[in-house]
């Protein structure tokens, strides 16, 4: 993307949220993303607003048409469990068939601005499965010569790899390590309490796993 284009789209973004006397403090991450242009799209806004000294999610989705790429602008400061009720009942409606459903090349992206670059980047997603108050049933998922299973999970205590308490970023290490013929399935689970910032942290990087043998399971468990 050139310089102009991506100025003009952070230019954009200022102009619209401050239409709404409002501001979203996007996740600024030292992670690279995709920087390119996203044409016919849909933004769609979750602001952190503090009422009666409680924290709120507050949701703008004005004029959201199914039939776009859609792109969620979240404040960083907001937990998970303020954030996730919104994702999933967007994402439930979005996959419903409707009169008018969304294009096979449509999808879905967070973003966020990256801190390196000094430009906006984004996550790409298509379908997630957000399960609350429940956790994996690992016993369920057994590991072969052919197929491994790898858990994470972010809580406020830390970053857990296979239940034991990691350096985040130690799990790449462990990716890069598994030989191809080994079909990998990662399983994502986070503390209701975590921030947006680090739950797109997460998986920010996990985007940069490009191995075809990686798959990342659709299901996130929110605890």
């Amino acid at each position: 993307m050139k310089p102009t284009k991506l100025l003009t789209i952070v230019i954009l973004l200022v102009v619209i949220v401050n239409c709404e006397k409002k501001t979203v403090q996007l996740p600024v991450l030292n992670v690279s993303g995709i920087q390119d242009t996203i044409y016919d799209n849909t933004l769609i806004w979750l602001f952190f607003t503090v009422k009666d000294g409680d924290t709120i999610a507050e949701l703008n989705r004005n004029n959201t048409i199914s039939t776009t790429n859609w792109i969620f602008n979240i404040d960083k400061r907001l937990p998970l469990h303020q954030v996730v009720p919104h994702l999933k009942k967007l994402i439930e409606k979005r996959e419903k068939p409707a009169m008018h459903p969304k294009d096979k090349d449509d999808t879905n992206y967070f973003s966020y601005v990256d801190s390196e670059a000094k430009t906006l980047s984004t996550v790409q997603f298509d379908i997630i499965e957000f399960i609350t108050n429940q956790t994996i049933d690992k016993d369920k998922l057994h590991n072969s010569d052919t197929l491994k299973h790898l858990f994470l999970k972010y809580s406020n205590k830390g970053f857990f790899m296979n239940d034991s308490l990691v350096e985040l970023g130690t799990f790449s290490e462990y990716i890069e390590k598994q030989p191809d013929s080994i079909q990998l399935t990662i399983h994502l689970s986070f503390d209701k309490y975590v921030s947006y910032a680090d739950y797109l942290f997460l998986k920010a990087t996990l985007q940069h796993e490009k191995k075809s043998s990686i798959s990342i399971s659709e299901k996130e468990y929110i605890q």
